[in-house]
């Protein structure tokens, strides 16, 4: 029996914060307001401050959820966003565990997967023998390439890629410089007629600017869900908004051979 795969929780020292955020000022206030005789500031206090501690464990758990069940649905609809042939050459910016590599290697016969990471620790268990692992148990090992990279510095050639996805990683970028640079090279290393798919939860509307700019048709954002932006709403945090954003690059004569050999060997 085959394994199922795993892709972690996305931000689990955020979500790990939160829950125990939650049930402190939850406690907090069930003590304050219990102990000693009643007092005005307890009567208007208490419920607001409970309401904030009741959010928090709301955002944890929402958090939670989308990991868990909400990306998933969300990859699943690869198959709507890209007119797949079998033999695309497919880039995953910050791969993470491999959950949009491997739901991509999924549509492809004779072409490959490869995903690129930093490793960073904004997804639990975040390393590539876990993305590996994960491809193994979706049964597409055989067409996924796993890679160390920095998004702002991509070591492949040139029109390397038929499809470029990046699913919530570039507003990890802390400078807007960095994020630019990500979508440049995004730009560089799509194919004439190359699609792009990204999907983030801030900076999005920053992203159109710089896509256009480099010269990509057709960009544009909308909402994941149908009827609806949020994933869910945060009455201490505001509203979490996720975006898909979109492009192709213009079609023009090309050779449809990968770089990617080529930019792999600069890169050793």
């Amino acid at each position: 029996m085959r394994q199922r795969p795993d892709y972690g929780i996305d931000g689990p020292v955020a979500v790990a914060i939160l829950l125990t955020s939650g049930l402190i000022l939850l406690g907090v206030v069930a003590g304050w307001v219990g102990l000693g005789p009643p007092h005005p500031l307890k009567i208007y206090a208490g419920p607001i401050l409970a309401l904030v501690g009741a959010d928090l464990l709301g955002v944890a758990g929402s958090m939670w959820w989308y990991s868990r069940f909400a990306k998933i649905r969300l990859r699943d609809r690869l198959r709507d966003l890209v007119a797949w042939r079998g033999d695309e050459i497919v880039l995953d910016i910050g791969c993470g565990r491999g959950l949009w590599l491997n739901g991509a290697a999924r549509f492809l016969t004779t072409g490959r997967a490869i995903g690129v990471d930093v490793w960073r620790l904004d997804l639990s268990g975040n390393r590539p023998d876990v993305a590996l692992e994960n491809a193994r148990r979706e049964g597409v090992d055989d067409r996924v390439i796993v890679l160390d990279g920095d998004a702002r510095r991509l070591p492949f050639a040139d029109t390397s890629f038929d499809v470029i996805m990046s699913g919530l990683v570039l507003h990890n970028i802390r400078d807007r410089a960095g994020r630019d640079r990500a979508l440049r090279e995004i730009a560089r290393l799509l194919k004439p007629g190359g699609r792009l798919l990204l999907i983030d939860l801030r900076f999005t509307a920053e992203y159109l600017e710089v896509l256009r700019r480099c010269g990509l048709d057709g960009v544009e954002r909308r909402s994941p869900w149908r009827g609806a932006s949020a994933a869910f709403p945060l009455l201490t945090w505001g509203a979490v908004r996720f975006f898909w954003v979109t492009g192709e690059k213009p079609s023009a004569g090309h050779d449809r051979e990968s770089g990617v050999e080529a930019g792999a060997a600069r890169r050793g």
